[in-house]
């Protein structure tokens, strides 16, 4: 709220100025009593509708006889038109108007800077300060004659009780006029909330030149706080140096809210003139006169979202294809999902969503419900988990879930190489390589031989021996030995047994390269 001051007076100033107002009321009292018509309705010009302020000689104009603020019906008023008569026959009732009279009258600035005057400081029952905001007023909009450095305005000033404050006060509120008056602005700016949070808010108020406004009561409050809490607040504060006031009301429903600000005692950038009853009488502006402006916005509350994830399907071989199926349980608003892969992991417990992913895609999430994601084909054995994040909406938070595990098994191969010759009662061995195993071994290694056969054609078929190794993954190794007894053909294989995380593999038999003869 706007306040005022007016000046501690010394001894000295309070011996000057009832010195001053006894001469000035002496005079006043000669010439009404000569001048004054019979009584009749009030008007600004009667002595019993004077509110604050100091008497001076009259001269016949508006101006004259008094310096400062008359009442009508309670409310302070201030002469507007000097150089009328003065207002005996009374006013019309209060009219806003920002443009006084016209092109011949005062600007439009001048008459707003007249408005922040009588509203700032125009309602405030001191006789100096009466007298200042009269003396700012006709300076700004009664001509040039009555500027307060001009002779008429000056010689008003002079005969005040107190014309140094009187003076200085009208450079004050001048100066202040020049930069603030104007238009006020409100902006409400709420910030959006997790249900169970705050919403806060922030009122900014600034003046006609864009500077700040301290000093003016706010309310805020929401009125579709919930069936619980039908209106949130008031909550009252006042706008700090920064022209701002900043608040919190409770977020306890999901959904839209509504925010009024109410911002008490902002200066009018209009006057509210009282036009005189009488063409030729002086019309006046109501002083102290505020205004309440109020600013509203919606923000949202947010509330969680539901996601549960499964993988579609849970178990397949590297290079086919893999989904997440994600529902999504929100505000039914538009919105995006983005499913990421991570792995390949050696184990279900060492898998999870942090670091890069193997494969990335999006979903776009027209409502609430089950999606599906478009494949990806991992191309590695292993362990991985499916990460999904759908993105928030006005009234929804974001929500993220890493799970759905999936293993992939990659496909292993064996290959073998056997010596294309021996002779009887030979030692022989094969060389023998593993691939495609993921993250190693260990793994058993089988490698068989069969024969002796009569022809080539016959291999891989009948009896075989065979003999088991532990290896510790994928490499080339020299199989264990088998010693050969008799002539003929004899043919090797390899095989591999299948794992959790790749399928078995068994090596080409009777191709070139896996016979031997003995002869």
């Amino acid at each position: 709220m706007s306040t005022t001051t007016t000046p501690t007076a010394t001894a000295e100033a309070v011996r000057r100025r009832a010195t001053a107002a006894l001469l000035a009321a002496l005079l006043a009292t000669a010439t009404a009593l000569a001048a004054l018509p019979a009584p009749r309705a009030a008007g600004a010009d009667d002595p019993g509708r004077h509110w604050a302020g100091f008497r001076i000689p009259s001269t016949g104009h508006a101006a004259g006889g008094w310096i400062g603020g008359y009442r009508v019906d309670d409310t302070p008023v201030f002469v507007v038109t000097p150089g009328r008569r003065p207002n005996r026959a009374g006013f019309r009732p209060p009219d806003a108007t920002s443009d006084l009279r016209g092109s011949k009258g005062p600007s439009r600035a001048a008459t707003e800077r007249a408005a922040w005057i009588l509203s700032k400081y125009g309602g405030h029952k001191d006789a100096v300060q009466a007298a200042a905001v009269d003396a700012a007023v006709l300076h700004l909009l009664g001509g040039r004659a009555w500027r307060f450095g001009a002779p008429r305005g000056a010689a008003r000033i002079r005969a005040s009780g107190d014309p140094a404050t009187v003076r200085r006060y009208v450079r004050l509120m001048l100066r202040g006029s020049r930069a603030s008056a104007g238009p006020h602005q409100v902006t409400l700016v709420p910030t959006t909330a997790d249900v169970g949070g705050v919403t806060g808010v922030t009122v900014s108020v600034t003046d006609g030149h864009g500077g700040p406004v301290a000093g003016l009561p706010v309310r805020v409050t929401s009125p579709d706080g919930g069936p619980s809490q039908p209106v949130a607040g008031p909550v009252d504060t006042v706008t700090g140096d920064d022209g701002r006031a900043v608040v919190r009301l409770a977020a306890p429903l999901v959904g839209w809210r509504t925010v009024v600000a109410e911002v008490g005692q902002v200066p009018l950038h209009w006057l509210r003139l009282r036009r005189a009853d009488r063409k030729r009488q002086a019309s006046a502006a109501e002083g102290g006169a505020r205004r309440t402006i109020v600013a509203s916005a919606q923000v949202a509350v947010r509330g969680p979202q539901s996601l549960t994830l499964a993988a579609d399907p849970t178990v397949l071989v590297a290079g086919s294809p893999a989904r997440v199926v994600a529902t999504i349980d929100g505000d039914g608003s538009g919105r995006t999902a983005t499913a990421s892969l991570h792995g390949p992991f050696a184990s279900s417990s060492a898998a999870h969503c942090d670091g890069p992913a193997a494969a990335t895609v999006t979903v776009p999430v027209l409502g609430d419900g089950a999606y599906a994601s478009p494949a990806v084909a991992p191309s590695a054995g292993g362990y991985y988990l499916w990460r999904v994040a759908v993105d928030g909406t006005d009234t929804s938070m974001p929500v993220a879930s890493c799970g759905a595990p999936v293993r992939v098994r990659a496909r292993s191969t064996v290959g073998l190489t056997a010596p294309s010759s021996a002779a009887p009662f030979d030692v022989l061995s094969a060389q023998v390589s593993v691939a495609g195993l993921p993250f190693g071994g260990p793994i058993d290694v089988t490698t068989s031989l069969y024969g002796p056969y009569a022809t080539a054609t016959e291999a891989c078929t009948g009896n075989h021996r065979d003999v088991v190794q532990r290896r510790p993954g994928n490499g080339t190794f020299a199989s264990l030995s088998f010693q050969v007894e008799e002539s003929g053909w004899y043919a090797w294989r390899a095989s591999v047994p299948e794992g959790d995380l790749w399928l078995g593999a068994t090596s080409t038999c009777g191709a070139l390269g896996t016979l031997t003869q003995v002869q």
